[in-house]
């Protein structure tokens, strides 16, 4: 009402109306762009920080045990093993440190065996490897990225303000098919309109999850394929208004799946032999076998 007022006082036209939609759209789609580039370059800022302050604690423990035991002195000894206990507790507030490296760490500083000495050694050096990898690879986006990146980095962003615009266009869509003249609001016809908009919402939103998650801060990739699906799932109300009630069922039971997926661990989360996890496996096995 206040705003066909103020149409009328002022005297919009149609197409000053429709120039004014279009500037506004333009000016949310800069934003959304802008910021959303921005906050990509800022988490990939963040994980070079992380993996930095990592690899400055590994490769400063990981030296301290290479070099281990080259002094004489008894009193230099002690004091090296001090400085080595303090630099690996540091470690293990790493921001990047997996479960695997603090086990290690936990067992090492609990048991202080050479055995361990070795181990960890060896498992500090792996992790620098790697982490030096992952430096590089993202050194490598932010600096010179190749062809097929580059073009990803120019088209992500837009997947925000698209999200916004698909959750508009099924809002009004929604609000014209329930102001026809031929659908009631009691009906079969007005719960199919429903479920079709929760459908197609659902798909928008589990399509921009999956895009838009960063990889390294997802911890299953099949959520995202799942994810994926869901949204494809969506393509089929082109079939008509009578399909979504069982398209609406498919992404149920898609959605339902994700609680029963159980990926396989990755090497780095694995327990190692000796750790506190299979020892503590080994021992129950030990304890519930039957006599002969």
């Amino acid at each position: 009402m206040y705003l066909a007022a103020w149409i009328d006082a002022n005297d919009i036209t149609d197409t000053q109306s429709r120039i004014i939609v279009t500037g506004l759209a333009v000016i949310l789609f800069l934003w959304l762009y802008i910021r959303t580039a921005r906050s990509f370059k800022s988490a990939a800022t963040s994980r070079l920080d992380w993996l930095q302050q990592t690899l400055g604690l590994y490769s400063r423990a990981a030296g301290m045990l290479d070099g281990d035991g080259a002094v004489d002195s008894p009193a230099e000894h002690e004091q090296e093993t001090e400085s080595l206990i303090l630099l690996l507790k540091q470690c293990k507030a790493a921001p990047l440190i997996t479960t695997e490296l603090l086990e290690a760490i936990d067992a090492y500083l609990k048991e202080r065996d050479s055995s361990r000495h070795t181990q960890l050694q060896k498992m500090l050096e792996r992790e620098i490897r790697r982490r030096i990898r992952e430096q590089a690879s993202i050194i490598r986006s932010l600096d010179n990225p190749g062809w097929g990146i580059g073009f990803w980095k120019l088209i992500r962003p837009v997947i925000p303000f698209a999200a916004l615009v698909l959750i508009l266009y099924w809002c009004l869509q929604l609000y014209q098919d329930f102001h026809g003249p031929d659908i009631p609001a009691l009906s079969w016809a007005s719960a199919e309109l429903w479920m079709r908009f929760v459908s197609c919402l659902a798909a928008v939103i589990s399509f921009y999850l999956a895009v838009m998650t960063p990889r390294k801060d997802s911890t299953k990739a099949s959520y995202r394929i799942l994810a994926l699906f869901i949204s494809a799932a969506a393509l089929a109300h082109f079939a008509g208004l009578t399909a979504a009630p069982y398209i609406l069922a498919v992404q149920f039971i898609l959605f339902l799946v994700g609680f029963g997926i159980h990926p396989k661990r990755s090497r780095r989360d694995r327990p190692y032999a000796g750790s506190t996890e299979l020892l503590e496996a080994s021992t129950e096995t030990e304890r519930i076998k039957p006599e002969k």
